[in-house]
């Protein structure tokens, strides 16, 4: 091997091992848990992750009022949490590559109020 094929082997080496050091991980989550004012917790509720590069996923949380979602690039990220019988939530959640944001959000009841006028 010529020190011309050495070289650009080496050079070859180097790009491709800095590439992948550069590049992010699809290894950090959120997991979460969906509450209501008392703590209790929220089965059923439809949550919407949304990152700042335009990703959306919805899901929904578990019978135990939990959640998950995994294979995601470290960044910024809102959730909005929606439940019957309570006021929608949102929180944002700051996801560091390679680990995983916890994030509770507590839902407030919903009051729908009716009144009911007459004149006599």
């Amino acid at each position: 091997m010529t020190l011309t094929s050495k070289t650009f082997a080496l050079g070859l080496f180097l790009s491709l091992g800095m590439t992948s050091a550069f590049a992010q991980s699809n290894h950090s989550s959120i997991h979460g848990t969906v509450l209501d004012p008392s703590g209790a917790l929220i089965p059923k509720a439809q949550v919407i992750v949304t990152g700042a590069d335009g990703f959306t996923r919805t899901l929904e949380s578990d019978d135990a009022g939990a959640f998950e979602l995994s294979n995601l690039t470290a960044g910024s990220y809102s959730v909005s949490i929606n439940a019957a019988g309570f006021t929608p939530a949102l929180a944002g959640v700051d996801v560091a590559e390679d680990k995983v944001a916890e994030e509770s959000v507590t839902l407030g009841i919903s009051v729908n109020q009716e009144i009911e006028v007459s004149a006599n």
